[in-house]
């Protein structure tokens, strides 16, 4: 891995019982400081591929290293995710606690704060978020939004060096929308981002991934994958209605012009055959 390398997935092969192969020889970079999307239509691979990220799932074949390690034994991957704050697709699946600072203290308290402590990163982490009203309350009654918040928050307070968010926007209106993404800005650090939401994708993530059927078939800047048409239906997809405004867009990644650059740069990032 490179000195700056946090994860690495090497030719992983995964199965669901009773299916067809899913991924059959993925490979998966993440370097410190990424912001890093992954694109792809219902049924591509998405969470399936977070998941094997933070050990949830089981590759039945291939290589995964992580933090400086290779991740093999139940030990390596208790470790790997005190390393990994997880964002589910489902905040319902996260919340589970009678209030929210009590759901917002339980990653810390299992990673053997004192209650101490562990009240003191929950104030921390919901003023970071603009929370803090929020403390008391209980967890089942919150808008959807407040809700996606507080999951996120209950990652953040595990403190961790990679953050992986699971279609993070879904169920948020407009204005929870541009409040994530200011978070998620402020947040910095290494993000993956598994979503179908381009624009958001377009607002918070730097580089991309766009995933097919178990394999990664194009990556590159972001503007330069989610701009180009052809290659985004293609594989499920539309171009971010911002990008069309600009009129930034590649009706052909062989011959149209660069979305952000002005030339067929675009095209050089597709991957056919690749697995």
């Amino acid at each position: 891995m490179s000195d700056n390398g946090l994860i690495r997935l090497q030719d992983v092969h995964f199965t669901y019982l009773g299916r067809r192969a899913l991924f059959t020889g993925i490979d998966l970079h993440l370097n410190a400081g990424d912001l890093l999307g992954i694109v792809g239509a219902n049924g591509s691979g998405k969470t399936t591929l977070l998941h094997i990220l933070v050990g949830l799932l089981r590759p039945q074949r291939g290589t995964i290293n992580a933090f400086g390690r290779t991740i093999q034994s139940p030990g390596d991957y208790h470790q790997l995710r005190q390393k990994i704050g997880f964002l589910f697709q489902d905040s319902e699946d996260q919340l589970f606690c009678p209030t929210v600072a009590e759901d917002v203290a339980f990653g810390p308290l299992n990673l053997g704060k004192s209650r101490a402590e562990a009240l003191a990163i929950v104030e921390q982490t919901l003023e970071r978020l603009g929370l803090s009203t929020l403390a008391g309350r209980i967890s089942y009654e919150l808008s959807g939004g407040e809700k996606r918040l507080v999951a996120l928050a209950t990652a953040l307070a595990m403190q961790p060096e990679v953050l992986l968010l699971d279609e993070p926007t879904s169920g948020l209106d407009p204005r929870s929308k541009r409040e994530l993404v200011e978070h998620l800005a402020r947040i910095g650090g290494t993000q993956l981002i598994a979503s179908h939401d381009m624009e958001f994708v377009r607002s918070s993530c730097r580089r991309v991934i766009l995933l097919d059927a178990g394999r990664i078939v194009a990556e590159g800047p972001t503007d330069e994958i989610l701009g180009v048409e052809d290659l985004m239906l293609r594989h499920g997809l539309e171009v971010p209605h911002s990008l069309v405004a600009e009129g930034a867009i590649a009706l052909d990644h062989h011959h149209g012009a660069g979305p952000s650059h002005g030339h067929g740069h675009a095209a050089t990032h597709e991957r056919r055959g690749h697995t």
